[in-house]
């Protein structure tokens, strides 16, 4: 074996801040995880959330989509009193996000201790 193994780094992480686990729960980068956390105080639109990480808004938008995609967002939609609309997003819950967290753990632990359980096949034959 060798001296450096990759796995090394898995099982001796050590999680500090809540944004480093987010970051390897759901594959955040610095970004998304900026636009979470300011998500986290209360609703807001894409403007307020650039304005508070200092982003342009179509990074923010794109942003958005992502951690949407992931779970991480809701997203609603408010009319104006004249016509048309907007869109508000919120942060899911760190509760939720918690459980969410467990639970892909919880799914990792028995996957791996199943595959580590089961006989390896010879992989030169």
């Amino acid at each position: 074996m060798s001296s450096k193994a990759p796995l090394a780094d898995l099982f001796s992480k050590s999680f500090e801040k809540p944004s480093d686990l987010l970051c390897c729960a759901f594959g955040l980068r610095d970004t998304e995880i900026d636009v979470y956390f300011s998500l986290i105080t209360g609703p807001k639109t894409v403007k307020e959330i650039a304005a508070r990480i200092d982003r342009d808004r179509s990074t923010v938008q794109r942003v958005l989509t992502s951690l949407k995609d992931k779970g991480l967002v809701e997203m609603n939609e408010q009319t104006f009193e004249r016509g048309g609309y907007y869109h508000v997003y919120r942060a899911i819950s760190s509760d939720s996000v918690r459980s969410e967290i467990l639970a892909r753990l919880d799914r990792w632990y028995k996957e791996t201790r199943r595959f580590l359980l089961e006989p390896w096949a010879d992989p030169l034959t």
